[in-house]
């Protein structure tokens, strides 16, 4: 799969622009501030349905406009297709070869990518909450019944917080079937996720850094039972049965994939509390070629990839390490402010197009 061309109208700061991608390495390079990270945000939008920025889509229209609009051509299994995006305060508009489409979720698999920030360090070092969207997000990518579950998760938790909120006992068996039959996917599917990104992890680490011996990644949850969706469900509903005083008392929802937590183990210690800064950048580079590997055994086919302001995730040693790694991918988009040397890239000097 891979991207032909993007369109974009009154979109960040550009009023128009048209790029045409090739196969292999997208260089994409000009000064700062004209617009290279938007132009992986208009990608992340097309691919993952929303924006890596913020959560306000109003924030994407050009100011002096009133709207945005974003168009794809792609090639996916051999066919030429198209997505196209019109926002503006008071409507969205999402289609795909012609199927119009409410929500953005319905985007999610079309073109998976991966994208690398300077900021993903973050996920280390931040609150739970980030690591439950990396977790989300990848699963998003390859299993719709993932997203199916983790909407109807977030509705039914939303609903029974309420109904603890008003300490409604009486009622908060109308959601708990919903929440646990969700939870359990969720949870599950989360597990084995870690299970399988662990081996990949391990491997692409070592050809990183040299500190570092051991790497992994530990799932704590407070559903223990994990060895089947069954069990999870079992579990987890005695769980809330066992603490409803407790639930009532607190007016929440205590229990359950929204809370649940990762944690980057190195050489047996806490990441986040013993690597350094450049082992933190060696983890999340191990991290993201790792979960590109398994988004493709998964697919049986290459997602895309993105990595804003290459450079600047590892010292020189370990870049070229990460370069060589990324030069074997089938579509790379990349954005730096001076063009580098890469095998065949196809240069786009934004400057030349706004």
């Amino acid at each position: 799969m891979q991207i032909k061309t993007l369109c974009l109208r009154n979109f960040r700061n550009f009023s128009s622009l048209n790029i045409k991608f090739t196969p292999g390495i997208n260089l994409i390079f000009g000064e700062n501030a004209i617009g290279k990270t938007s132009v992986l945000e208009a990608l992340y939008l097309i691919s993952c349905g929303r924006s890596f920025k913020t959560s306000n889509l109003a924030e994407l229209i050009n100011e002096k406009k009133s709207f945005f609009y974003i168009e794809a051509e792609i090639l996916k299994d051999n066919i030429l297709q198209r997505i196209k995006i019109y926002y503006d305060q008071k409507t969205k508009k999402i289609e795909f070869n012609k199927t119009k489409y409410l929500s953005f979720n319905n985007l999610l698999g079309i073109m998976p990518l991966i994208l690398y920030l300077p900021q993903d360090c973050d996920l280390i070092t931040s609150k739970p909450n980030i690591r439950r969207s990396f977790l989300n997000l990848h699963l998003a990518q390859k299993d719709p019944l993932y997203v199916h579950h983790l909407i109807r998760f977030t509705k039914a938790l939303k609903q029974r917080n309420y109904l603890l909120k008003k300490r409604d006992e009486k009622n908060l068996f109308c959601f708990e079937d919903i929440l646990i039959n969700s939870a359990s996917y969720i949870t599950y599917q989360r597990k084995l996720f870690l299970e399988e990104l662990n081996n990949p992890l391990q491997k692409n680490i070592k050809n990183l850094s040299k500190n570092i011996s051991n790497l992994q990644i530990k799932y704590l949850s407070s559903i223990q039972e994990i060895n089947s969706v069954d069990s999870i469900k079992s579990f987890y509903r005695n769980l809330l049965k066992k603490n409803r005083k407790k639930e009532l008392d607190f007016k929440c929802t205590l229990f359950g994939p929204h809370r649940d937590e990762i944690l980057f183990m190195t050489d047996d210690k806490i990441s986040k509390q013993f690597s350094s800064e450049g082992q933190k950048k060696a983890i999340i580079s191990a991290l993201k070629l790792s979960e590109y590997e398994l988004l493709k055994s998964k697919l049986q086919q290459s997602p895309l990839f993105a990595v804003d302001d290459f450079g600047v995730h590892l010292d020189t040693k370990h870049k070229d390490l990460l370069k060589s790694k990324i030069e074997k991918i089938p579509q790379v988009f990349i954005t730096m402010p001076n063009i580098e040397k890469f095998n065949n890239a196809n240069i786009i000097d934004l400057k030349s197009l706004n």
